[in-house]
């Protein structure tokens, strides 16, 4: 890779640190009805407005040692893994996407940043950000469609009723079911995506939220009652299969096909 391609690759990293902090501040305040813009961000412990070496994507945190200079209260590590995701993934997309599904890939990484964030802090994906987000993808797919209108319609049909069958049948045998946050999320997934790699991100995202919560819940951290948000594992399963969902079903299909 020359160097402006790694030129290119820093700035979208840098850009996509700056919109990871700003998502930060997206999932935490819409959720309880406080304006993103005012007031400004300070800190939890002490109340002082945060000044401009705070607010620095990823580099303020270091320089604070992930502490409040003023009062030492520590500083959740959630801001920096978002500003951190956000340039990554923001500098990542150009390589596996192509460039028109870029016009996709940009917004649906951003929801899915904020919702992540939203869900991991107060287990709640609001519908002001999904019913905006659900209208606009529409908009983009009416121009910017690999399949035919019908696989993206169908993908947020088989999406969002999926998950609404598995909540049911939880309700009515008397275990917990997910929330209609998680099931407007995953119709939203399969409207972007289509029929095909919203199948794949069901099982993908029960796949990821199965291993991690076992992991949790044998370490210690977690407890059989406690709640996880599933939110996190759609999003995650959601970018894999944007990604590279095409190439991971030809690889499962040829491990078929070889046993």
């Amino acid at each position: 890779m020359g160097w402006e391609a790694w030129s290119y690759t820093i700035q979208l990293f840098i850009v996509g640190a700056l919109f990871g902090s700003f998502f930060n501040v997206v999932g935490l305040r819409v959720p309880k009805g406080i304006s993103v813009v005012a007031p400004r961000s300070s800190c939890g412990g002490c109340g002082r407005q945060l000044n401009a070496i705070d607010l620095i994507p990823i580099l303020g945190w270091f320089i604070r040692r992930g502490k409040c200079h003023t009062c030492g209260s520590p500083i959740s590590p959630v801001y920096i893994v978002g500003e951190l995701a956000g340039g990554i993934l923001f500098a990542s997309l150009p390589f596996v996407v192509s460039v028109n599904e870029l016009w996709i890939a940009y917004p649906l990484v951003s929801v899915l940043l904020i919702l992540t964030v939203s869900d991991l802090a107060y287990m709640l994906l609001p519908n002001k950000i999904i019913y905006p987000a659900m209208l606009l993808f529409t908009g983009l797919r009416l121009f910017i469609h690999p399949l035919p209108i019908w696989h993206y319609a169908l993908g947020f049909v088989i999406g969002g009723g999926t998950l609404l069958a598995v909540s049911l049948a939880a309700t009515w045998m008397g275990k917990p079911a997910m929330g209609f946050g998680d099931i407007r999320l995953m119709a939203l997934v399969g409207l972007v995506m289509g029929i095909k790699l919203v199948l794949l991100c069901i099982f993908l995202s029960a796949l990821l939220g199965s291993v991690i919560g076992v992991a949790l819940i044998a370490s210690g951290k977690l407890d059989r009652r406690s709640p996880i948000p599933y939110g996190p594992f759609i999003a995650v399963a959601g970018f894999i299969c944007f990604c590279f969902g095409d190439p991971l079903m030809t690889w499962y299909m040829d491990l078929i096909v070889w046993q």
